[in-house]
Protein backbone atom coordinates (compact mmCIF):
# COMPACT_ATOMS: atom_id res chain seq x y z
CA UNK A 1 0.00 0.00 0.00
CA UNK A 2 1.36 3.40 -0.91
CA UNK A 3 0.49 6.21 1.45
CA UNK A 4 0.99 9.83 0.41
CA UNK A 5 -0.13 12.80 2.43
CA UNK A 6 0.41 14.77 5.61
CA UNK A 7 0.81 12.98 8.89
CA UNK A 8 0.74 15.23 11.96
CA UNK A 9 -1.46 17.19 12.24
CA UNK A 10 -4.04 15.19 10.28
CA UNK A 11 -5.73 18.31 8.88
CA UNK A 12 -2.51 19.89 7.62
CA UNK A 13 -2.69 21.14 4.04
CA UNK A 14 -0.25 19.90 1.43
CA UNK A 15 2.29 22.60 0.49
CA UNK A 16 1.14 24.34 -2.63
CA UNK A 17 4.36 25.34 -4.34
CA UNK A 18 6.71 22.51 -5.37
CA UNK A 19 9.89 24.56 -5.11
CA UNK A 20 12.68 25.46 -2.73
CA UNK A 21 15.66 23.71 -1.17
CA UNK A 22 15.42 20.21 0.27
CA UNK A 23 14.33 20.22 3.89
CA UNK A 24 16.33 18.62 6.69
CA UNK A 25 14.80 16.36 9.30
CA UNK A 26 15.42 14.98 12.79
CA UNK A 27 15.06 11.38 13.96
CA UNK A 28 14.38 10.13 17.50
CA UNK A 29 14.20 6.46 18.48
CA UNK A 30 11.29 6.39 20.94
CA UNK A 31 11.45 2.70 21.84
CA UNK A 32 13.35 -0.43 20.95
CA UNK A 33 16.98 -1.50 21.55
CA UNK A 34 18.28 1.97 20.60
CA UNK A 35 15.70 4.02 22.55
CA UNK A 36 16.88 7.58 23.15
CA UNK A 37 19.08 7.80 20.04
CA UNK A 38 18.63 11.18 18.34
CA UNK A 39 19.96 12.45 14.99
CA UNK A 40 19.35 16.02 13.89
CA UNK A 41 19.76 18.01 10.69
CA UNK A 42 19.73 14.97 8.40
CA UNK A 43 19.42 15.20 4.61
CA UNK A 44 19.31 11.49 3.77
CA UNK A 45 19.60 8.31 5.80
CA UNK A 46 19.32 4.57 5.22
CA UNK A 47 18.16 2.74 8.34
CA UNK A 48 18.89 -0.93 8.93
CA UNK A 49 20.82 -3.44 11.01
CA UNK A 50 23.70 -3.71 8.53
CA UNK A 51 26.98 -1.96 9.28
CA UNK A 52 26.63 -0.49 5.79
CA UNK A 53 23.45 1.37 6.76
CA UNK A 54 24.09 5.06 7.49
CA UNK A 55 21.99 4.64 10.67
CA UNK A 56 22.59 1.17 12.09
CA UNK A 57 20.05 -0.06 14.66
CA UNK A 58 20.44 -3.05 16.97
CA UNK A 59 17.02 -4.48 16.16
CA UNK A 60 17.01 -8.08 14.94
CA UNK A 61 13.49 -7.68 13.53
CA UNK A 62 14.45 -5.09 10.93
CA UNK A 63 16.13 -5.74 7.58
CA UNK A 64 19.76 -4.97 6.71
CA UNK A 65 18.66 -1.93 4.70
CA UNK A 66 15.11 -1.47 5.93
CA UNK A 67 14.11 2.13 5.33
CA UNK A 68 15.32 5.20 3.46
CA UNK A 69 14.40 8.78 4.39
CA UNK A 70 15.40 11.72 2.22
CA UNK A 71 14.68 15.43 2.50
CA UNK A 72 12.77 17.03 -0.37
CA UNK A 73 11.44 20.55 -0.98
CA UNK A 74 8.10 19.32 0.48
CA UNK A 75 9.29 17.45 3.56
CA UNK A 76 10.89 14.07 4.26
CA UNK A 77 10.23 11.25 1.78
CA UNK A 78 10.04 7.84 3.48
CA UNK A 79 10.57 4.70 1.38
CA UNK A 80 10.52 1.11 2.59
CA UNK A 81 13.35 -0.71 0.78
CA UNK A 82 11.56 -4.05 0.48
CA UNK A 83 11.93 -4.96 4.14
CA UNK A 84 10.80 -8.37 5.38
CA UNK A 85 8.68 -7.20 8.30
CA UNK A 86 7.54 -3.88 6.86
CA UNK A 87 7.23 -0.26 7.96
CA UNK A 88 4.03 0.88 9.66
CA UNK A 89 2.24 4.17 10.28
CA UNK A 90 -0.73 4.02 12.70
CA UNK A 91 -1.04 0.29 12.06
CA UNK A 92 -1.01 0.60 8.25
CA UNK A 93 1.91 -0.86 6.29
CA UNK A 94 3.42 1.72 3.99
CA UNK A 95 5.73 1.57 0.99
CA UNK A 96 6.29 5.27 0.41
CA UNK A 97 5.03 8.49 1.94
CA UNK A 98 6.01 12.09 2.53
CA UNK A 99 6.16 13.56 6.01
CA UNK A 100 5.37 17.28 6.03
CA UNK A 101 5.57 17.93 9.79
CA UNK A 102 5.95 14.86 12.00
CA UNK A 103 5.29 11.12 11.87
CA UNK A 104 5.79 8.13 14.17
CA UNK A 105 6.88 4.98 12.32
CA UNK A 106 7.18 1.39 13.55
CA UNK A 107 9.79 -0.97 12.11
CA UNK A 108 10.41 -4.24 13.91
CA UNK A 109 10.44 -3.48 17.64
CA UNK A 110 11.67 0.07 16.98
CA UNK A 111 9.42 3.12 17.08
CA UNK A 112 10.93 6.08 15.26
CA UNK A 113 9.76 9.70 15.22
CA UNK A 114 10.50 11.86 12.15
CA UNK A 115 10.40 15.65 12.54
CA UNK A 116 10.77 17.90 9.49
CA UNK A 117 12.69 21.14 9.98
CA UNK A 118 11.17 24.30 8.49
CA UNK A 119 13.40 27.28 7.89
CA UNK A 120 12.34 30.26 9.97
CA UNK A 121 10.01 28.11 12.08
CA UNK A 122 12.44 25.87 13.96
CA UNK A 123 13.05 28.37 16.73
CA UNK A 124 9.36 29.18 17.12
CA UNK A 125 8.16 25.58 17.06
CA UNK A 126 11.11 24.18 18.97
CA UNK A 127 11.96 20.53 19.38
CA UNK A 128 9.61 17.84 20.55
CA UNK A 129 12.28 15.81 22.33
CA UNK A 130 15.82 15.73 23.68
CA UNK A 131 17.12 12.18 24.05
CA UNK A 132 14.40 10.34 25.98
CA UNK A 133 12.81 13.57 27.24
CA UNK A 134 9.56 14.45 25.49
CA UNK A 135 7.98 17.90 25.30
CA UNK A 136 7.59 20.91 23.02
CA UNK A 137 6.29 23.56 25.47
CA UNK A 138 8.26 26.80 26.04
CA UNK A 139 9.35 25.68 29.53
CA UNK A 140 10.76 22.48 28.03
CA UNK A 141 12.62 24.40 25.32
CA UNK A 142 14.28 26.44 28.06
CA UNK A 143 15.23 23.28 29.93
CA UNK A 144 16.62 21.68 26.76
CA UNK A 145 18.92 24.67 26.33
CA UNK A 146 20.20 24.33 29.90
CA UNK A 147 20.82 20.61 29.56
CA UNK A 148 22.62 20.92 26.22
CA UNK A 149 24.97 23.53 27.64
CA UNK A 150 25.66 21.54 30.81
CA UNK A 151 25.93 18.03 29.32
CA UNK A 152 29.33 18.35 27.57
CA UNK A 153 30.94 19.84 30.69
CA UNK A 154 32.13 18.10 33.85
CA UNK A 155 29.96 20.30 36.08
CA UNK A 156 27.78 18.77 38.77
CA UNK A 157 24.08 19.09 37.87
CA UNK A 158 21.27 19.38 40.41
CA UNK A 159 17.75 18.56 39.18
CA UNK A 160 14.92 20.09 41.20
CA UNK A 161 11.38 18.94 40.56
CA UNK A 162 8.26 17.38 41.98
CA UNK A 163 7.96 13.63 42.34
CA UNK A 164 7.16 11.95 39.03
CA UNK A 165 8.54 14.67 36.73
CA UNK A 166 11.11 12.33 35.15
CA UNK A 167 14.34 13.25 36.91
CA UNK A 168 15.97 9.88 36.17
CA UNK A 169 15.22 10.16 32.45
CA UNK A 170 16.69 13.67 32.41
CA UNK A 171 19.83 12.53 34.23
CA UNK A 172 20.25 9.67 31.76
CA UNK A 173 19.86 12.12 28.87
CA UNK A 174 22.58 14.39 30.28
CA UNK A 175 24.87 11.37 30.57
CA UNK A 176 24.02 10.33 27.01
CA UNK A 177 24.93 13.79 25.67
CA UNK A 178 28.25 13.86 27.51
CA UNK A 179 31.69 12.54 26.60
CA UNK A 180 31.10 9.84 29.25
CA UNK A 181 28.19 8.26 27.36
CA UNK A 182 30.04 4.99 26.71
CA UNK A 183 30.95 4.62 30.41
CA UNK A 184 28.74 3.45 33.31
CA UNK A 185 25.61 5.30 34.39
CA UNK A 186 24.98 4.27 38.01
CA UNK A 187 21.77 5.14 39.88
CA UNK A 188 21.58 5.43 43.66
CA UNK A 189 18.19 6.13 45.27
CA UNK A 190 19.14 7.82 48.54
CA UNK A 191 15.54 7.80 49.70
CA UNK A 192 14.87 4.10 49.23
CA UNK A 193 17.66 2.54 51.28
CA UNK A 194 17.94 1.70 54.94
CA UNK A 195 20.03 4.42 56.65
CA UNK A 196 22.58 1.88 57.90
CA UNK A 197 23.24 0.64 54.36
CA UNK A 198 23.60 3.95 52.50
CA UNK A 199 27.28 4.40 53.39
CA UNK A 200 28.16 0.94 52.09
CA UNK A 201 26.01 1.46 48.98
CA UNK A 202 27.77 4.71 48.11
CA UNK A 203 31.35 4.09 49.17
CA UNK A 204 31.67 0.29 49.43
CA UNK A 205 33.15 -1.92 52.12
CA UNK A 206 35.74 -4.63 52.64
CA UNK A 207 34.96 -8.14 53.74
CA UNK A 208 34.43 -8.17 57.52
CA UNK A 209 34.22 -4.36 57.76
CA UNK A 210 31.10 -4.74 59.90
CA UNK A 211 28.76 -7.44 61.12
CA UNK A 212 27.18 -9.14 58.11
CA UNK A 213 29.81 -7.96 55.59
CA UNK A 214 30.60 -11.45 54.34
CA UNK A 215 31.74 -10.15 50.92
CA UNK A 216 33.43 -6.98 49.78
CA UNK A 217 31.46 -4.31 47.91
CA UNK A 218 32.89 -1.83 45.41
CA UNK A 219 30.33 0.88 46.11
CA UNK A 220 28.45 3.04 43.61
CA UNK A 221 31.22 5.60 43.16
CA UNK A 222 33.76 2.92 42.25
CA UNK A 223 31.24 1.25 39.91
CA UNK A 224 30.66 4.58 38.15
CA UNK A 225 34.39 5.26 37.66
CA UNK A 226 34.85 6.97 34.31
CA UNK A 227 31.13 7.57 33.97
CA UNK A 228 28.24 9.26 35.79
CA UNK A 229 26.59 8.65 39.14
CA UNK A 230 22.98 9.77 39.63
CA UNK A 231 22.13 10.47 43.26
CA UNK A 232 18.33 10.48 43.28
CA UNK A 233 16.51 12.05 46.26
CA UNK A 234 19.75 13.52 47.58
CA UNK A 235 17.69 15.48 50.11
CA UNK A 236 17.05 12.22 51.97
CA UNK A 237 20.77 11.60 52.60
CA UNK A 238 21.33 11.47 56.39
CA UNK A 239 23.04 14.55 57.78
CA UNK A 240 25.89 12.49 59.26
CA UNK A 241 26.83 11.12 55.81
CA UNK A 242 26.79 14.45 54.02
CA UNK A 243 30.39 15.38 54.99
CA UNK A 244 31.63 12.10 53.48
CA UNK A 245 29.86 12.81 50.21
CA UNK A 246 31.25 16.35 50.17
CA UNK A 247 34.77 14.96 50.69
CA UNK A 248 34.36 12.64 47.70
CA UNK A 249 33.14 15.51 45.52
CA UNK A 250 35.97 17.79 46.58
CA UNK A 251 38.86 15.30 46.51
CA UNK A 252 37.83 12.85 43.80
CA UNK A 253 38.68 10.01 46.15
CA UNK A 254 36.59 7.46 48.02
CA UNK A 255 37.47 5.32 51.03
CA UNK A 256 35.61 2.07 51.53
CA UNK A 257 34.48 1.00 54.98
CA UNK A 258 37.27 -1.07 56.49
CA UNK A 259 40.02 0.50 54.37
CA UNK A 260 42.65 3.03 55.43
CA UNK A 261 43.70 4.40 52.07
CA UNK A 262 41.36 6.34 49.73
CA UNK A 263 41.02 5.38 46.06
CA UNK A 264 40.89 7.82 43.16
CA UNK A 265 37.62 7.89 41.23
CA UNK A 266 36.72 9.83 38.09
CA UNK A 267 32.97 10.39 38.36
CA UNK A 268 30.57 13.05 37.13
CA UNK A 269 27.73 13.66 39.61
CA UNK A 270 24.10 14.40 38.82
CA UNK A 271 21.81 14.77 41.83
CA UNK A 272 18.06 15.24 42.14
CA UNK A 273 15.45 15.96 44.78
CA UNK A 274 11.83 16.98 45.19
CA UNK A 275 12.69 18.82 48.41
CA UNK A 276 13.38 22.53 48.90
CA UNK A 277 17.07 22.21 49.76
CA UNK A 278 17.48 25.90 50.51
CA UNK A 279 14.78 25.61 53.17
CA UNK A 280 16.44 22.43 54.48
CA UNK A 281 19.75 24.29 54.74
CA UNK A 282 18.12 27.04 56.79
CA UNK A 283 16.47 24.41 59.01
CA UNK A 284 19.79 22.62 59.55
CA UNK A 285 18.69 19.46 57.74
CA UNK A 286 21.14 19.84 54.85
CA UNK A 287 24.71 21.10 54.83
CA UNK A 288 25.17 24.48 53.16
CA UNK A 289 28.60 23.58 51.74
CA UNK A 290 27.19 20.43 50.14
CA UNK A 291 24.29 22.44 48.70
CA UNK A 292 26.77 24.86 47.10
CA UNK A 293 28.89 22.00 45.76
CA UNK A 294 25.93 20.20 44.21
CA UNK A 295 24.23 23.29 42.81
CA UNK A 296 26.84 24.20 40.18
CA UNK A 297 24.20 23.84 37.46
CA UNK A 298 20.65 23.90 38.83
CA UNK A 299 17.86 22.76 36.49
CA UNK A 300 14.25 23.19 37.58
CA UNK A 301 11.94 20.60 36.03
CA UNK A 302 8.44 21.92 35.31
CA UNK A 303 5.47 19.94 36.66
CA UNK A 304 3.08 18.49 34.08
CA UNK A 305 0.33 20.93 35.09
CA UNK A 306 2.54 23.76 33.74
CA UNK A 307 3.05 22.12 30.33
CA UNK A 308 -0.25 20.53 29.39
CA UNK A 309 0.48 21.16 25.71
CA UNK A 310 2.99 18.29 26.02
CA UNK A 311 0.38 15.73 27.10
CA UNK A 312 -0.49 14.58 23.55
CA UNK A 313 3.21 14.06 22.75
CA UNK A 314 3.78 12.16 25.99
CA UNK A 315 0.75 9.96 25.35
CA UNK A 316 2.02 9.13 21.88
CA UNK A 317 5.48 8.33 23.26
CA UNK A 318 4.10 6.06 26.01
CA UNK A 319 1.82 4.23 23.58
CA UNK A 320 4.77 3.65 21.26
CA UNK A 321 7.05 2.48 24.09
CA UNK A 322 4.43 -0.05 25.12
CA UNK A 323 4.35 -1.49 21.61
CA UNK A 324 0.92 -0.14 20.71
CA UNK A 325 1.75 2.52 18.13
CA UNK A 326 -1.63 1.99 16.43
CA UNK A 327 -3.69 2.62 19.59
CA UNK A 328 -5.92 5.70 19.74
CA UNK A 329 -7.28 7.03 23.03
CA UNK A 330 -11.02 7.79 23.14
CA UNK A 331 -11.79 11.50 22.67
CA UNK A 332 -13.51 11.67 26.08
CA UNK A 333 -10.36 10.40 27.78
CA UNK A 334 -8.17 12.86 25.86
CA UNK A 335 -10.36 15.69 27.15
CA UNK A 336 -10.02 14.46 30.74
CA UNK A 337 -6.25 14.25 30.40
CA UNK A 338 -6.10 17.93 29.49
CA UNK A 339 -8.46 19.00 32.28
CA UNK A 340 -6.74 17.07 35.10
CA UNK A 341 -4.12 18.77 37.31
CA UNK A 342 -1.67 15.78 37.48
CA UNK A 343 -0.28 15.83 41.03
CA UNK A 344 1.73 12.68 40.15
CA UNK A 345 3.09 14.34 37.00
CA UNK A 346 4.48 12.32 34.06
CA UNK A 347 4.65 9.11 36.11
CA UNK A 348 0.93 9.32 36.85
CA UNK A 349 0.15 9.99 33.17
CA UNK A 350 2.15 6.92 32.16
CA UNK A 351 0.20 4.80 34.65
CA UNK A 352 -3.09 6.06 33.22
CA UNK A 353 -2.00 5.21 29.66
CA UNK A 354 -0.84 1.76 30.76
CA UNK A 355 -4.25 1.07 32.32
CA UNK A 356 -5.98 2.27 29.15
CA UNK A 357 -3.87 -0.03 26.98
CA UNK A 358 -4.66 -2.94 29.29
CA UNK A 359 -8.34 -2.42 28.57
CA UNK A 360 -9.11 -1.21 32.07
CA UNK A 361 -11.78 1.47 32.46
CA UNK A 362 -9.82 4.63 33.28
CA UNK A 363 -11.10 7.29 35.63
CA UNK A 364 -8.47 10.03 35.58
CA UNK A 365 -7.66 11.13 39.09
CA UNK A 366 -9.29 8.07 40.66
CA UNK A 367 -6.17 7.46 42.77
CA UNK A 368 -6.90 10.54 44.81
CA UNK A 369 -8.00 9.78 48.36
CA UNK A 370 -10.94 11.45 50.03
CA UNK A 371 -13.95 13.37 48.74
CA UNK A 372 -13.72 16.68 46.95
CA UNK A 373 -14.90 19.66 49.00
CA UNK A 374 -18.54 20.38 48.23
CA UNK A 375 -19.36 23.07 50.77
CA UNK A 376 -17.89 25.98 52.71
CA UNK A 377 -14.75 25.46 54.76
CA UNK A 378 -15.09 25.14 58.55
CA UNK A 379 -14.88 28.35 60.57
CA UNK A 380 -11.69 27.18 62.28
CA UNK A 381 -9.96 27.27 58.87
CA UNK A 382 -11.44 30.44 57.41
CA UNK A 383 -10.44 32.25 60.58
CA UNK A 384 -6.78 31.45 59.90
CA UNK A 385 -4.33 33.16 57.52
CA UNK A 386 -4.24 31.51 54.08
CA UNK A 387 -0.82 29.89 54.61
CA UNK A 388 -1.81 28.35 57.97
CA UNK A 389 -5.18 27.15 56.66
CA UNK A 390 -3.55 25.55 53.62
CA UNK A 391 -0.93 23.79 55.76
CA UNK A 392 -3.62 22.37 58.04
CA UNK A 393 -5.65 21.08 55.08
CA UNK A 394 -2.57 19.56 53.45
CA UNK A 395 -1.57 17.94 56.72
CA UNK A 396 -5.03 16.43 57.12
CA UNK A 397 -5.00 15.13 53.54
CA UNK A 398 -1.50 13.66 53.95
CA UNK A 399 -2.50 11.73 57.07
CA UNK A 400 -5.63 10.38 55.38
CA UNK A 401 -3.72 9.52 52.19
CA UNK A 402 -0.93 7.61 53.96
CA UNK A 403 -3.37 5.86 56.30
CA UNK A 404 -5.46 4.66 53.34
CA UNK A 405 -2.44 3.46 51.40
CA UNK A 406 -1.00 1.64 54.41
CA UNK A 407 -4.29 -0.21 54.79
CA UNK A 408 -4.38 -1.04 51.07
CA UNK A 409 -0.73 -2.18 51.04
CA UNK A 410 -0.96 -4.25 54.22
CA UNK A 411 1.26 -1.84 56.13
CA UNK A 412 4.22 -2.38 53.76
CA UNK A 413 6.13 0.91 53.61
CA UNK A 414 8.06 -0.03 50.46
CA UNK A 415 4.80 -0.74 48.62
CA UNK A 416 3.29 2.53 49.86
CA UNK A 417 6.35 4.42 48.59
CA UNK A 418 6.10 2.76 45.16
CA UNK A 419 2.35 3.38 44.90
CA UNK A 420 2.58 7.01 45.99
CA UNK A 421 5.74 7.71 43.99
CA UNK A 422 7.60 9.14 46.99
CA UNK A 423 10.77 8.18 48.82
CA UNK A 424 10.60 5.32 51.32
CA UNK A 425 12.40 7.42 53.95
CA UNK A 426 9.71 10.10 53.58
CA UNK A 427 6.97 7.50 54.15
CA UNK A 428 8.84 6.44 57.30
CA UNK A 429 8.80 10.03 58.57
CA UNK A 430 5.07 10.37 57.87
CA UNK A 431 4.31 7.08 59.63
CA UNK A 432 6.22 8.27 62.70
CA UNK A 433 4.69 11.73 62.55
CA UNK A 434 1.10 10.47 62.59
CA UNK A 435 1.74 7.46 64.85
CA UNK A 436 0.60 4.98 62.22
CA UNK A 437 1.30 1.23 62.17
CA UNK A 438 3.52 -0.31 59.51
CA UNK A 439 5.21 -3.67 58.94
CA UNK A 440 8.65 -2.43 57.82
Amino acid sequence: MSLEGPTVPSNAQRPAAPSGPAKKFDLTVMSGPDAGLTKTGLERVVIGKSVEASLQLNDEQISRAHLEIEGTFEGARVRDRGSTNGTFLSGARIQQMTVYEEAVLTLGTTVLRVNVQHEGQVRAQGRTALGKIVGKSPVMQTMYGQLEKAAPTESTVLLLGDTGTGKEVIAETVHGLSARRAKPFVIVDCGNMAPNLIESELFGHTKGAFSGAVNERKGAFAEADGGTIFLDEIGELPLELQPRLLRVLESGTVKRLGEDKPRKVDVRVIAATHRDLEADVKAGRFRQDLWYRLGVVVVKIPPLRDRKEDISLLVRAFVAQMGRGDFELPDALKKKLLEYHWPGNVRELRNVIERALAGTEVDVGSNAVGPKPTGPLPDDLTGLPYKDAKERLVDSFTEQYVTTLLDRCGGNISEVARTAGIARAYVHRLVNKYGLKATD
